[in-house]
């Protein structure tokens, strides 16, 4: 199964924009998430097409299994 951390952030213009983390290290720690999502957002280091994150929205780890049906 793999996990990815998907980081949520508000724009410019009022839309979410997200960051993907593959494998992220377990077990995670809300505090040190928002505290990493305000250092992205002060430094102001990505830009997405609504402009640049302005904001923490949220958060999600996503577990994702894929089981392959056999069809022949």
């Amino acid at each position: 199964m793999a996990k990815t951390l998907q980081l949520q952030f508000t724009t410019e213009l009022g839309k979410t924009a997200s960051l993907s983390i593959e494998n992220p290290k377990e077990p995670i720690d809300p505090l040190i998430v928002k505290q990493s999502m305000a250092a992205i957002v002060e430094a102001n280091v990505f830009n997405s097409t609504s402009g640049a994150f302005t904001g923490i929205k949220g958060a999600s780890l996503v577990d994702r299994s894929v089981e392959t049906i056999p069809i022949s």
